[in-house]
């Protein structure tokens, strides 16, 4: 009987013991108060009452300065006090200068305005015989607006010329004529044959009636005589 006794007076003290020890853990566990939205003055004297530290990274964001706009763990988990809670703040908008992109060509003026986190807007194209040049852009240089806006370009185009028809004629007379329209004359190739004293043209690319920029090379193929 005796040894009875003792067996379930051991048996009790173990769950008592487990009580305490569960009832003393809940105690010491809390929930991570929600601080996105809060400055961080508030956010950190949040996690200061509640016994909880924190880590500060600031980023660049559409958010007011000194807004928290991201923490983990979230707001709610369960932790120990003393768990540490990563912040990130806003520094607010990123501010940069409209970069002067007048003189580059299309895709040089592009790349720069991309690589200082803008956006580019609308090209505008204008038949100014140059050759894919800025000439023209908004918002002007120097000013200072925010990260992502947009910034739109006017660009000198060549002008369009329609391709002459040259086939049949003398190679000085091709050459003439495609000269006269603006196209400048590319690779002349020629295959000798005995059936011409004179050398003809017998084909041509770009091909006569469509339009090319004005300075387009068009490669010829010519009967030259043995």
């Amino acid at each position: 009987m005796g040894h009875k006794v003792k067996f379930w007076s051991a048996v009790l003290i173990m769950l008592l013991a487990l009580s305490v020890a569960s009832t003393a853990s809940a105690q010491s566990t809390g929930r991570i108060p929600l601080v996105t939205g809060l400055t961080i003055n508030q956010a950190l004297a949040r996690l200061a009452e509640n016994h909880y530290t924190a880590a500060v990274e600031y980023e660049y964001a559409t958010v007011s300065p000194g807004i928290v706009i991201a923490q983990t763990p979230d707001g709610g988990i369960l932790a120990p006090p003393g768990q540490q809670v990563k912040l990130v703040v806003s520094k607010g908008v990123r501010l940069v200068e409209i970069p002067n992109v007048v003189g580059m060509s299309g895709a040089e003026a592009i790349d720069n305005i991309r690589s200082l986190g803008l956006r580019l807007g609308t090209i505008t194209e204008l038949q100014t015989g140059q050759r894919f040049v800025v000439i023209g852009q908004e918002p002007k240089p120097g000013q200072l607006t925010v990260e992502g806006d947009v910034v739109s370009i006017t660009v000198g185009i060549p002008k369009l010329v329609r391709v002459p028809a040259v086939i049949g004629l003398t190679l000085d007379q091709a050459l003439t004529q495609i000269k006269a329209s603006g196209l400048s004359v590319g690779k002349v190739t020629r295959t000798a044959t005995s059936s011409t004293e004179i050398e003809v043209v017998k084909s041509q690319s770009p091909r006569s009636g469509v339009y090319r920029y004005q300075g387009t090379a068009v490669d010829l193929e010519v009967w030259s005589p043995k």
